[in-house]
């Protein structure tokens, strides 16, 4: 098999949720902003925005609106944002226009998630390499409120994301990932290749648990996890109360 440092650190990723009291400090925040952005993105809009939120009580309440307690006692926490607010800079009012029946339609709220996931992955893995601990989170919408209060956002800048870094105080270990046969196909989707690798991955997972005092499945986990996490019909609207309407 081929491999390279890039190689071995893409697969020995752990998210971590602990970290040391330690400062990460604005050049190397700079220097992983800087290969992150470097990145591919839709069309060069370059439709995303990171907020670090420095304020600790700002960080606190966040946590306890959403139960994460890797946010206040990050070093650093981001919120990343698709932002099309940017897009419009410059603009003559008829174009302006243009932009904004645009930025309504699906395809960009679609394009500028896309690129945020790719800036925040490549994030993540420059944070990795200077030894670093990171980790995303999704949940943190569930504090989107205390964003719209707390953080000035224009109408087109929708949060999407947390991330949270800072020297590891843990070592959590690897999580084993699907087979690749579960997830890489040719030609067309083979619904047969995926339950093959569903049911090898249920047996390397089922041992993964035991490991760690629970008796569940891949499988089993996800569907008690679809059971427990509710929907939440803000964050349906709330897309477009930022003038994200789907058209």
């Amino acid at each position: 098999m081929v491999d390279n440092e890039v190689l071995k650190q893409l697969r020995e990723h752990e998210s971590i949720r602990a970290f040391q009291e330690k400062e990460v400090s604005d050049e190397t925040m700079d220097t992983i902003f800087e290969a992150a952005f470097a990145g591919p993105n839709m069309q060069n809009y370059q439709p995303v925005t990171f907020i670090e939120v420095t304020d600790q009580a700002l960080k606190q309440k966040i946590t306890d609106t959403v139960h994460m307690g890797y946010i206040a006692s990050a070093p650093r926490f981001y919120v990343v944002c698709v932002d099309w607010n940017r897009d419009l800079i410059g603009q003559s009012e008829e174009d302006k226009k243009v932009i904004e029946d645009r930025i309504q339609h699906y395809q960009y709220l679609e394009g500028g998630i896309v690129s945020a996931s790719i800036t925040l992955g490549r994030a993540q893995v420059a944070a990795e390499s200077l030894g670093l601990g990171t980790v995303t989170m999704a949940g943190v919408m569930g504090a989107f409120e205390l964003y719209e209060q707390e953080l000035d956002l224009p109408k087109y800048v929708k949060p999407i994301m947390g991330f949270s870094v800072g020297y590891p105080d843990q070592n959590p270990g690897i999580k084993p990932k699907l087979p690749l046969s579960g997830s890489v196909m040719a030609g067309k989707y083979d619904e047969g290749q995926v339950e093959a690798a569903v049911k090898d991955y249920d047996k390397t997972m089922k041992d993964y648990y035991a490991d760690r005092g629970q008796d569940t499945t891949w499988t089993q986990h996800n569907a008690k996890l679809f059971n427990m996490i509710k929907p939440d019909p803000r964050l349906s609207k709330y897309k477009m109360d930022k003038g994200l309407n789907l058209k």
